[in-house]
């Protein structure tokens, strides 16, 4: 039996545009022997080096036109396809991984940079994959009526892991990870996709077949408390349950989990592509279910009322850097 920590059974959010762009591991190249911007990163090599007793911590970088692209830059790319308007009431930043620049935020760089107003900037962090739905919590907790706001999801990884090979060295039963930016354009009263925050659980047992007994249990009563058709799980977690792409919720459904996991931005990036490919359509309710990599989850419910706006961006398409 798993620990309910929070649930709030409140007034939704609305969502009403998605814009997302990934960045896999293959379009990065290592920084060796050091890259041209090593000032910038050399807070993170010292302190990777420090605290975990390595040596000449590499890092890696994602290029485009000859420069090194940022988590900042990334996030500033989603959100151009959102600048319709030239004010914001909230910009609610969630990010996790160490920016690149390291002594420069990137929710500064990003205002500074940025050609529309922000009247109140949020960043969140030190949330890994769960700020994908705890972001929507925050969001109800900072919205007031008749105000907008865009949530912005981004992670880069930009130090290397064990040695030269690195990321390639991912465990079969966990899939892949990957870099990305999702923007969600929210706010409260109506819109596309109308979201309910449905809290966090913990699970008390990390022995296998105990977690992964557990993990139904919380999505069968989470499916069943908010009428839910789908669910969406954070990919990592579905290959942890299961081992494998496709496993049963229940004889009559069964879902399938994608190789890649796109870390905070996972679930919605699922969500998009479902709703571009019909799987999911107007009037269906979804589960999205997010995971910390250790024993919490946190889920937010969908009811798609009408089809929201959704951008899919490219990396060969034009990426500014700051």
């Amino acid at each position: 039996m798993s620990d309910l920590l929070h649930d709030d059974r409140g007034a939704p959010i609305y969502v009403d545009h998605i814009c997302w762009l990934t960045a896999e591991d293959d379009m990065y190249t290592l920084d060796w022997p050091t890259p041209d911007d090593y000032f910038k990163v050399l807070p993170h090599i010292y302190m990777e080096d420090h605290y975990y007793g390595r040596v000449g911590t590499l890092t890696r970088s994602l290029l485009a036109d000859g420069r090194r692209v940022t988590a900042g830059d990334l996030a500033l790319r989603v959100l151009e396809r959102m600048s319709t308007k030239p004010h914001w009431d909230w910009l609610i930043l969630a990010q996790t991984c160490p920016e690149r620049h390291a002594l420069n935020a990137p929710l500064a760089r990003m205002l500074e940079t940025a050609t529309w107003q922000v009247e109140h900037p949020l960043g969140i962090t030190h949330m890994g994959a769960l700020a994908g739905t705890e972001a929507i919590q925050v969001a109800l907790w900072s919205l007031f009526p008749n105000e907008r706001a865009v949530i912005v999801l981004v992670e880069q990884r930009i130090l290397h892991d064990d040695g030269p090979v690195g990321y390639s060295q991912q465990s079969e039963s966990h899939g892949d990870l990957a870099d990305m930016a999702v923007a969600l354009e929210a706010g409260l009263g109506q819109g596309a996709l109308q979201i309910h925050y449905a809290g966090k659980r913990i699970i008390r047992s990390d022995e296998p077949a105990t977690f992964a007994s557990e993990v139904l249990d919380i999505i069968r009563d989470l499916m069943d408390d908010h009428a839910a058709e789908h669910v969406i799980l954070q990919s990592r977690l579905g290959w942890r349950i299961s081992g494998s792409s496709v496993w049963n919720i229940h004889p009559s459904k069964s879902v399938c989990v994608p190789r890649t996991d796109y870390q905070s931005g996972d679930v919605w990036i699922q969500l998009a592509d479902k709703l571009e490919q019909g799987g999911i359509k107007p009037d269906d309710r979804v589960m999205l279910i997010s995971w910390d990599d250790d024993r919490m989850l946190s889920a937010c419910c969908v009811h798609v009322m009408h089809m929201p706006m959704l951008s899919r961006l490219t990396m060969n398409q034009e990426i500014k850097t700051s």
